[in-house]
């Protein structure tokens, strides 16, 4: 009973992690006008901390309760690449309010930039 409770969580998350990421990268970072509001940083951090870990076991085949947090620190990135730019992409020049979120699985730690509904794993170098 467990087991599909936890498969059905699994689905629900990874439906929202692509609707998520689909919504993203359709959207025109372009039309953001330069006088608007700069936007608050999320409220729900459990909910970004849940999609960091999501997107993890998703890469890493590491169970999602096996996903420690490190730690997490509110963060104003200088724009809407949350410091992680996909070459060729543009993005909003606009200080983008948001989360580091740092996470370990395995032994190995893994960073995580987040905002509204935004998370994206920073490259390891």
């Amino acid at each position: 009973m467990r087991q599909n409770r936890t498969r059905i969580i699994s689905f629900l998350f990874i439906s929202l992690a692509l609707l998520i990421s689909a919504c993203s990268s359709s959207s025109n970072q372009d039309s953001v006008p330069s006088d608007a509001p700069i936007p608050v940083a999320p409220e729900d951090l459990d909910s970004l901390v849940m999609l960091a870990k999501f997107d993890l076991t998703l890469k890493t085949g590491v169970d999602i309760d096996k996903i420690e947090t490190e730690s997490t620190e509110e963060f104003n990135f200088s724009d809407a690449s949350l410091g992680v730019a996909e070459p060729g992409a543009d993005y909003a020049q606009v200080i983008t309010p948001g989360y580091i979120i740092m996470l370990i699985a395995d032994g190995e730690t893994y960073e995580y930039h987040a905002s509204g509904e935004r998370v994206v794993q920073v490259p390891t170098e």
